[in-house]
């Protein structure tokens, strides 16, 4: 069990490093044109797996809840702040708004879940 904690501690310490890198990089490292709303299509993936595996790693760890819940919380509107310095990119409320929403849906999905759940048993 301990490894298994342990796994997904360290997938979400390298999903958080590799999203930092990405959002606040001063050049994009890959451009989004292969069809409308592409960009905001990977916002909400990007956010809505960090959530998942933020919640896989750290939902029974209270002090690491409210540490990298914090984190995960203030990046999408902190990374398009970050991005806005930059001459290659801008801040795009609708991003982070997209961001939140991936946020937002792991935690819905998982409150359906546990509610089905407990129906079940």
């Amino acid at each position: 069990m301990k490894k298994k904690i342990i796994l997904w501690d360290i997938l979400f310490i390298i999903y958080l490093i590799v999203l930092i890198y990405f959002a606040t990089t001063p050049k994009p490292p890959f451009n989004y044109s292969k069809f409308y709303g592409e960009d905001k299509m990977w916002h909400f993936l990007a956010y809505a797996g960090g959530m998942f595996l933020f919640l896989k790693s750290y939902f029974h760890r209270k002090f690491f809840l409210y540490f990298f819940g914090s984190i995960i919380l203030i990046l999408p509107i902190g990374s398009e702040y970050i991005q806005a310095l930059s001459p290659y990119r801008y801040f795009s409320f609708y991003d982070a708004l997209v961001s939140y929403a991936g946020i937002l849906a792991v935690i819905i999905t998982l409150i359906i879940h546990k509610k089905i759940l407990i129906k079940h048993n």
